[in-house]
């Protein structure tokens, strides 16, 4: 296992060190392994840690706990290669419509189809998994990169806006009008590690072009407040979800993770382009986006703890504080300090570790409490249960060794 950068140990300005991170994550992996099925794929899990019989197993989770084992064998926290190939063999056998093509949103453990649906978010996780598994080199992870690289190709990369469209019908013949900044961030995230496992241009080409559309045109135009919701020409819905505000994948108004995440996603996209004048987009709208999250976002109500999301004219909207949020704002403030060297980051990050270490790990039963109310107590309107560990371990991971544009990069030879 590699070591933390001496300069972090040696600053004094954050107790969140080498032997704190590795502790959490390994402990991190233990609650995930409990989500593991005799039939395949990764299931919801409760706050014990036991499987949620109700829910179906869904093509998110399964995704990103893939990648979450993956990530913690090539790190050295242990050999998991057993259950990243759980994963891969589950997206294969349980999740793939043999018939149209891509990937179901949820499935029952013996494959029967819940929702039928072909999201972009899903398929993004997808090309995350499947860029992962190739890093490892299990065996069925060249065939699933394959598949899912022909299906983002031919049905969700949209030439004309250099952007995904969102969602299909199953046999690809209906598509939705929508269309969402969410899924393309997480585009950005899978095609960074698509790229540096392949080389293929193409898909840095794409991960730029989604980054520089998203941030240095829509999140300027509207003073670093990035809207989440588009038509199908890409013009803004500001008033989306309005009624529903609490949706935990299309929320109304301006989600507060989602500025930190982009922040840390550029930074990390800006370390394979050239030196170039005209890239000084990425550090102007990282550095402002990671400041409107920080002034809105933490503490906005009076009390510790990032809220969910804020209206147009920064009022808060709803005051949950989601454990998502808190792990992308220590990586982002992570990343930043790690660019510009300024210790102003460096005291955000063990600020807000700080509060996720007193209020958001559960010390009983373990992993994060994924939602709290604005008095920190455990709260479920948007997130009942532990369903994955994915931002919490990569808050924990990404400190820990030399950055790249993905997590997978960093182990990728």
């Amino acid at each position: 296992m590699k070591a933390l950068s001496s300069k972090l140990v040696k600053s004094n300005l954050t107790s969140f060190d080498e032997k704190y991170l590795q502790n959490e994550a390994k402990s991190l992996i233990e609650f995930a392994k409990n989500s593991t099925t005799s039939t395949g794929g990764f299931s919801y899990l409760k706050s014990d840690g036991t499987i949620d019989e109700s829910k179906p197993l869904e093509l998110w989770i399964n995704c990103r706990m893939t990648q979450v084992f993956g990530l913690a064998t090539a790190a050295g926290f242990g050999n998991y290669s057993a259950e990243t190939r759980h994963g891969i063999e589950a997206l294969l056998k349980l999740f793939e419509d043999k018939q149209y093509g891509g990937f179901f949103n949820s499935v029952n453990s013996d494959g029967t189809v819940i929702n039928e649906s072909k999201l972009a978010y899903d398929q993004a996780f997808v090309l995350l998994a499947a860029s992962t598994g190739v890093s490892l080199h299990i065996p069925e992870a060249a065939e699933l990169f394959s598949k899912i690289d022909l299906i983002i190709d031919k049905y969700f990369w949209d030439i004309e806006f250099g952007m995904l469209r969102n969602e299909w019908n199953r046999e690809f013949t209906q598509l939705n009008t929508y269309r969402g900044i969410n899924a393309n961030m997480h585009a950005v995230e899978s095609f960074c590690a698509a790229y540096e496992v392949t080389k293929d241009k193409k898909f840095l080409d794409r991960a730029y072009l989604i980054c520089k559309r998203a941030v240095d045109e829509f999140a300027r135009e509207n003073n670093w407040l990035l809207p989440e919701h588009f038509d199908s020409n890409w013009k803004t819905l500001k008033e989306f979800n309005i009624d529903n505000p609490t949706d935990p994948f299309l929320p109304y108004g301006v989600t507060i993770g989602h500025l930190f995440e982009w922040a840390r996603l550029i930074l990390q996209l800006e370390l394979l382009l050239d030196k170039d004048p005209a890239h000084a987009w990425i550090r102007q709208g990282a550095t402002a986006m990671y400041e409107v999250a920080a002034k809105h976002g933490w503490s906005a109500d009076g009390s510790a703890g990032f809220i969910y999301t804020m209206d147009w004219d920064t009022t808060p909207i709803v005051r949950s504080r989601m454990h998502w949020v808190g792990a992308e704002a220590v990586m982002t403030a992570f990343t930043l300090w790690t660019v510009t060297g300024d210790n102003k980051y460096l005291a955000d990050y063990d600020l807000w570790w700080n509060y996720i270490d007193t209020y958001v790990i559960d010390k009983q039963l373990g992993s994060w409490h994924s939602e709290l109310d604005p008095n920190h107590n455990v709260s479920e309107v948007t997130w009942p249960g532990k369903p994955d560990v994915y931002h919490a371990f990569n808050a924990c991971l990404l400190p820990m060794f030399p950055m790249k544009a993905s997590f997978v990069g960093t182990f990728v030879n």
